[in-house]
């Protein structure tokens, strides 16, 4: 995909409305499929949280041809690997398998898309697996404070719903709802397919069309409430199990492969990732307050958010953090980025966004996300390098003006349960007039992962 993601790849439209790209990749005798569903926590109703999730596990419990563990035994014996996953927007599941053996991931795909088993004992085991998994979430204090913070920044959106839900509705689920979940969502027209690797072009569209050719559509999907501007900073604390505490400041931004989802890539890689990124060096480095610092873009379907998240030193007080990390976002906002950072950020970002394209794997789940994430779908990944190369200072420092607005954020901290708390009084810096790009004050170089790679909330455990 250096030169262009169109280059050897063909597109299928299915009259049922499912799409698949075909990319032929002779180097190696492997292939690679990747199925994607527009389905995932965010097209949850009250009372389904976690639905899309346990669903994603039912899926290898047993079809109408397949028994229990066969899917996972005959791709073990084809010599090949499979998973799944699901996220806020998408659920997706994945084959890797020899070139003379891989259509039988398209048969098991066709036949779990409309025929999934929900046998009910399966179904309540597997509901004691998935309560489980939710419990020892609640004992991590990263995940307490990614769903916290995600819960107050969403209040009408349902990306506060956290995607392995709550134990209320997962004990309250039944067999009937979830397979109506599943008749619901899981149908060709909401279903992408990537197939990448040591294929025939003419025999895989072939074999696609007449696997998947017949099956009924599900029904379209439905819109969510947008979640209105926020006009008031908010503000959390957690109290979770150890000795450390944890700082992390959300902000609202945009959708994936809208300019600012760029822009917020290179501030991501500005702000905190490299050791001579601004807040590593001076949150670690200089004033030794915490041990780690990141900076995470993470646009989603609909408006995603931009993290910054810090693991403190034992006994620093998190007002502290909170208070750096406010500053250098507003020096951000007042002075924007240097040449120097900005080149650093492209090197950055092009070598992430190469590198997705490593095995054959990579390249079918990269079409995949794009594919379901954004509005151009795919052919998005075209303009991926060329628009970050088009990005100058002045835009990355008016998309910063815009969206780092003290209002805008959401802080929370996560704290040892014998915290002794006082009230939090951080506040930030008053924001300079707009204008032009200045380039006063010290230079200081970062970077970050690729905002294409969004942050793994959820791997298959069945």
């Amino acid at each position: 995909m250096s030169k262009s993601v169109s280059d050897g790849l063909r597109e299928l439209v299915l009259d049922n409305g499912m799409k698949a790209v075909l990319v032929e990749r002779r180097g190696l005798p492997v292939v690679a499929t990747a199925l994607f569903y527009r389905v995932g926590s965010r097209d949850e109703c009250t009372g389904e949280a976690g639905l899309a999730h346990f669903l994603e596990h039912m899926m290898f419990k047993g079809t109408d041809t397949y028994v229990k563990g066969e899917i996972d035994l005959l791709t073990s014996k084809l010599g090949g690997s499979n998973n799944a996953f699901t996220d806020q927007d998408s659920t997706g599941y994945h084959f890797a398998l020899a070139s003379d053996r891989w259509e039988t991931a398209l048969e098991i795909e066709a036949n779990r898309m409309t025929s999934c088993a929900f046998d009910p004992a399966e179904f309540a085991a597997e509901k004691q697996v998935v309560l489980e998994e939710l419990s020892m979430g609640q004992d991590d204090p990263w995940n307490m404070l990614w769903q916290t913070t995600e819960a107050l920044t969403y209040q009408v959106h349902p990306y506060h719903r956290p995607i392995i839900g709550y134990r209320e509705d997962l004990e309250r689920l039944t067999h009937d709802g979830m397979r109506a979940f599943y008749r619901r969502h899981y149908g060709p027209n909401r279903a992408f397919l990537a197939v990448v690797g040591d294929i025939e072009l003419n025999s895989a569209e072939k074999r696609i069309r007449d696997l998947f050719g017949g099956i009924a559509p599900a029904e379209a999907r439905a819109p969510v409430l947008a979640e209105p501007p926020s006009r008031a900073e908010r503000r959390g604390i957690v109290r979770a199990p150890g000795t450390l505490s944890r700082v992390a400041i959300a902000c609202p931004t945009c959708r994936v492969g809208e300019r600012d989802d760029f822009a917020l890539d290179i501030l991501g890689h500005v702000l905190a990732l490299a050791r001579s990124s601004r807040l590593h060096r001076r949150l670690v480095l200089e004033e030794e307050l915490a041990t780690q610092v990141s900076a995470q873009n993470e646009t989603r379907l609909d408006p995603g958010l931009f993290w910054l998240v810090a693991e403190l030193r034992s006994g620093v007080d998190p007002e502290r953090v909170e208070a750096v990390m406010r500053d250098e976002v507003q020096r951000m906002v007042d002075d924007g980025v240097t040449q120097a950072e900005l080149k650093r950020a492209r090197i950055h970002i092009r070598s992430s966004f190469l590198f997705e394209d490593e095995t054959v794997l990579d390249t079918a789940m990269k079409l995949g996300r794009f594919e379901t994430l954004a509005a151009q779908g795919w052919h998005l990944l075209d303009t991926v390098l060329p628009t970050y190369d088009a990005l100058d200072r002045r835009a990355v420092r008016d998309t910063a003006a815009r969206l780092f607005a003290p209002e805008s954020f959401t802080a929370v901290w996560s704290v040892p349960e014998d915290f002794a708390m006082k009230r939090p009084m951080v506040r930030p810096r008053k924001t300079a007039p707009k204008g032009g790009v200045k380039t006063s004050g010290k230079a200081k170089v970062g970077g970050k992962r690729t905002g294409s790679s969004k942050r793994a909330k959820k791997a298959k455990t069945n």
